[in-house]
């Protein structure tokens, strides 16, 4: 220490980082421990508590919050003040901040008695800005790195990731550790050993063929998606269905009509927006976003919900004279809102919209965060965006809820695991982004792709990330 360790997905680096986590409460001292996910954040925190590490002896935070929380401390080093709650799109200036302040020597000294090390997780994905924080931490406490570059998949939307060849190895010396697909001891070692015997056809971006391989590939079609969601073992464990793109995601979950839950990203920018919506108190406008939001996290609700009555509120006219046989009660609430819009009655409207014979939600975490948020607001003086941002960040502290059947992306499903993985359209996936897809799944993995000879993309285009905060 200071050090380096590259290990594949599955192969224990988690569970080294909770080992040495305990080694160093052990002998008294405290570690801080830094990751990219809020995922991450909650893996790290479940393994520490299985290793017995107390909450007293380790930190375990996402690099954003840290820098958040550091920069909000001392706001005169950083030059720079933020708002009690983060604004993620600002992630970066509270990087280059967080930098000033631990280039400051008292601070520095401060986190020598604060800490015996600091442990960076998924280092791959750290982009320039946060490598610079981190090697101003280095100048305070012994650092040690871990990640694996075929895990890198946060290379987009500006971000500018890591070299390991020279940005990290030259830096931190590698410590060799021995690889073993630990993830798939006792539930299947022979998917386990086939995921590290494809590593290098991935970095070379070569084809990978799935015939003979220990999964289930399916051709890519509409009929072979459902059934290979639906055809996953009931109560046999955990599933997730991976999909690339978030619409991608949300038409799927859809079609399974509520037999799995869509993961939401942890910012919640589309619960942010109809939130903003409901705040700016247009009745025409919160009608139809009443109407729309339900669509969006609902199967069935479009029959009753369709144009015509989208139409016709956008109109602001009011559609209790439609004929929708058991929506009855959601139309006079939604024909309400033209003249009431206040967030108690968006929420009448949307409790009665889930009333709606044969509606199932799949957009679980969405559709419950706003009515919390529209309670919140109507019992104090919040704004319904603040209510949204609150709960959202409480959900970055205590994790996602657990559902056992789910469909995300690899962006946000990164550092889990599941018993079944399904892998939709695998075609369109980066290399990174396949082999994250591919590791997810401890019992069982189903592949769709065009054909079993599975070419990765050099890049997955426009796929949007979780902000880390």
């Amino acid at each position: 220490m200071p050090c380096s360790v590259q290990l594949p997905a599955g192969a224990g680096k988690t569970q080294l980082i909770a080992a040495v986590s305990a080694q160093t409460a052990e002998a008294g001292e405290r570690v801080l421990v830094l990751t990219h996910t809020n995922a991450g954040v909650d893996a790290l925190r479940r393994r520490m508590r299985a290793f017995g590490v107390a909450d007293t002896r380790v930190h375990v935070d996402t690099i954003a919050s840290w820098s958040h929380s550091l920069v909000r401390r001392y706001p005169q080093l950083a030059e720079f003040i933020v708002p009690q709650l983060p604004s993620w799109v600002d992630s970066q200036r509270y990087y280059t901040a967080a930098q000033l302040v631990i280039s400051s020597r008292a601070i520095r000294r401060v986190l020598q008695a604060s800490y015996h090390l600091a442990v960076i997780d998924e280092y791959q994905d750290c982009g320039t800005d946060q490598h610079a924080l981190v090697v101003a931490l280095g100048d305070a406490l012994p650092v040690a790195v871990f990640g694996d570059p075929l895990q890198s998949i946060f290379n987009f939307g500006g971000n500018v990731p890591v070299t390991w060849e020279t940005d990290v190895a030259d830096r931190w010396p590698d410590a060799a550790v021995p690889v073993h697909a630990w993830r798939w001891a006792g539930q299947n070692e022979a998917l386990g050993q086939w995921l590290i015997d494809i590593r290098s056809d991935l970095a070379e971006a070569r084809p990978i063929d799935l015939t003979g391989a220990p999964v289930t590939w399916l051709p890519a079609d509409a009929r072979s998606r459902f059934s290979a969601c639906f055809d996953q073992p009931t109560g046999a464990g955990s599933v997730v269905a991976i999909g690339n793109f978030p619409h991608d995601c949300v038409a799927l979950a859809r079609t399974l009509r509520g037999a799995y839950t869509m993961m939401e990203e942890i910012e919640g920018k589309e619960i942010v927006r109809f939130a903003d919506v409901i705040d700016h108190g247009d009745p025409q406008a919160v009608a139809v976003a009443t109407a729309e939001y339900a669509r969006t996290c609902a199967s069935k609700v479009a029959e009753s919900l369709n144009p015509p009555l989208i139409k016709k509120l956008r109109e602001g006219k009011p559609v209790t004279k439609l004929k929708r046989p058991g929506a009855e009660s959601a139309l006079i609430l939604l024909s309400g809102l033209l003249d009431d819009p206040a967030p108690a009655r968006v929420r009448q409207a949307l409790l009665a919209i889930a009333d709606i014979p044969g509606i199932r939600l799949y957009r679980h975490d969405a559709w419950h965060t706003m009515l919390s948020a529209l309670r919140i607001a109507d019992a104090g003086n919040n704004s319904v965006v603040a209510a949204v941002i609150q709960l959202r960040n409480r959900t970055r502290t205590t994790g996602r809820s657990d559902w056992s059947r789910v469909v995300s992306r690899p962006v946000l499903i990164k550092g889990l695991e599941y018993d079944h993985a399904v892998l939709l359209d695998a075609d369109v996936h980066s290399p990174t982004s396949l082999y994250v897809a591919l590791t997810r799944a401890r019992r069982t993995l189903t592949v769709v792709s065009r054909e079993p000879m599975l070419r990765a993309r050099r890049a997955a285009p426009g796929m949007d990330r979780e902000r880390p905060g």
